[in-house]
């Protein structure tokens, strides 16, 4: 498995496992992926050996323009954090390790930062994520009521 940036060649499937994985990421169209991209500290996407996409992340440091009100909750309570956008991974290669090789490559280069950043739904529940992430040290430091009614806990890892 190889990890490496986004290109524009993998826009399509990156905007393809997003939209596949709405239960746990917001939904997206080209124009806004690409706009997000245009934040971002680091995009990559987790590359079988057949090529095949298996799955992408996008983190987010701080001090863009960038109007999610999960970034910015963060930008108000910390400086100095990498936030992680979105993590997907496709629903064939899900249990086999991608979503920790990603976590490995994202946590170790955001360690310039203090912290890793993000949110997990917690209404509706997400039990597998919350799991995954209180395994990798992550602590819930708040929630946030989100625009589509659902609701986020609020976690942080310290990294730096």
């Amino acid at each position: 498995m190889l990890v490496r940036r986004i290109d524009d060649a993998d826009l399509d499937a990156v905007l393809a496992l997003n939209q596949g994985a709405l239960e746990g990421v917001a939904t997206l169209t080209l124009e806004r992926l690409e706009e997000i991209l245009g934040y971002t500290d680091q995009a990559v996407v987790a590359q079988d050996g057949d090529g095949a996409l298996s799955g992408f992340a996008l983190t987010i440091a701080p001090g863009t323009a960038y109007d999610s009100i999960n970034y910015r909750w963060f930008g108000e309570e910390y400086d100095d954090f990498v936030y992680l956008d979105r993590v997907v991974v496709a629903p064939a290669f899900r249990r086999r390790g991608v979503a920790t090789l990603l976590y490995n490559v994202l946590e170790e280069r955001a360690r310039a930062h203090e912290l890793m950043a993000l949110e997990v739904y917690v209404e509706p529940r997400n039990e597998p994520s919350l799991t995954f992430h209180a395994s990798r040290g992550y602590a819930e430091v708040g929630r946030l009521d989100q625009p589509d009614g659902k609701k986020a806990a609020m976690m942080t890892k310290q990294v730096g």
